[in-house]
């Protein structure tokens, strides 16, 4: 009986986001679909793309409200979080990737800067296929890529052109690992990494994949004179280790994060200024890449030791501890009425239900056809 009563609980703790966040979708898009058709109609095209930044904003803060206060997880910073939160800054994210959790790492980070709407992520192409949401994140100015394709430098590209010429304010999210690190389902993409590193003449990575340099490339010799830094941010989930067999674990997928399964999250973040990154030419840009790659590697390795005398520092050279700084309820509380009531006000009417429904049925087709005929060089 006790069984399934925790059954039951955890399952709730995954259902009410789910249904809360993924219910609320025509919901936000009606709200994007009209501030879209008034400022295209009566204000100039950096109006809408503050009003976008805006709207994403309020929307993520939403999702923050799920995996910062409806969970038990408790957050550790490390390394230059004190810094980073002194101004806010335009910034190349760069983060290994373990987790579907990990995009809203960047989220959590952004929010304490006050620069959450001006997140943009470089996307595995699959993504574009969630409903309502893929088309969005398009037209927010996210870049979506093929894995291994030879197209995806010139969609970088294209996508990067696309946001220098916004000329807003942009935090730039890369996973230059490309995939996810997961120790238990992906031996085989870590076997891969590892031989492609011996091809190289590095030694392999023990616990990242060797990074994929396009993106971080193209990035930084189109926007170097935009961005003022590079956020290296390295994430560790706890617990992820099983001591007894002395093997490494797969991090927590998002219904396992909002479930509380992940105890502990320690983000390191290393603030490193865009001037003092080589890139004269590509070649300097893919081997100091390679260099974050290696600190990454050894922090986790760090992460990992057992015989680790502070569980709560993580910086290498030094003791500091990891500072807790819980995002205030007041940040995200207004977001979660906010989208909740206007759902809430849809659905009580008749005409409001039907136009729920039929964004449901129609909105992510003709959506993907809007993407298909109308490719992001065309949208602006």
């Amino acid at each position: 009986m006790l069984s399934c009563f925790l059954v039951a609980i955890n399952s709730i703790r995954v259902v009410i986001p789910a249904i809360s966040l993924f219910g609320s979708a025509p919901t936000f898009f009606v709200v994007w679909f009209l501030s879209r058709l008034i400022t295209f109609l009566f204000c100039p095209h950096y109006i809408y793309r503050r009003c976008d930044d805006y709207l994403y904003s309020l929307y993520q803060k939403f999702v923050l409200f799920f995996f910062e206060h409806w969970t038990n997880t408790k957050i550790y910073f490390h390394g230059d979080y004190e810094e980073i939160m002194k101004k806010k800054e335009n910034v190349l994210f760069i983060s290994n990737h373990q987790s579907s959790v990990d995009w809203i790492i960047a989220n959590m980070l952004a929010v304490r800067q006050d620069s959450l709407g001006h997140i943009r992520y470089i996307l595995k192409n699959e993504l574009k296929w969630i409903p309502l949401y893929g088309f969005y994140f398009q037209q927010h100015g996210c870049i979506y890529v093929h894995r291994n394709d030879k197209g995806d430098l010139e969609r970088v590209e294209k996508g990067i052109g696309q946001i220098k010429s916004n000329g807003l304010p942009v935090w730039l999210v890369i996973f230059p690992e490309g995939t996810r690190y997961n120790p238990i389902k992906s031996q085989d993409v870590i076997e891969r990494s590892r031989q492609f590193a011996k091809q190289k003449g590095v030694p392999p990575f023990d616990n990242v994949l060797y990074p994929r340099t396009g993106a971080t490339i193209a990035a930084i010799n189109a926007l170097k004179d935009n961005f003022d830094a590079v956020y290296d941010v390295t994430v560790m989930y706890s617990p992820t280790y099983d001591e007894n067999r002395q093997i490494r674990l797969a991090a927590s997928s998002m219904a396992e994060f909002l479930q509380g399964q992940t105890k502990e999250l320690h983000i390191h973040i290393k603030r490193i200024s865009i001037d003092t990154v080589p890139s004269k030419t590509n070649e300097q840009i893919s081997n100091w890449l390679y260099q974050r790659f290696i600190i990454k590697d050894k922090l986790l390795k760090y992460f990992y030791d057992k015989n680790r005398k502070n569980k709560y520092s993580l910086d290498i050279d030094s003791n500091q501890e990891g500072i807790q700084a819980p995002l205030h309820l007041s940040e995200t509380i207004f977001s979660c009425i906010f989208f909740l009531l206007t759902t809430f006000l849809l659905l009580i009417t008749p005409q409001g239900r039907s136009l729920y429904w039929q964004i449901c049925l129609f909105g992510a087709p003709l959506s993907l056809l809007w993407m298909h005929i109308f490719p992001p060089k065309n949208i602006n």
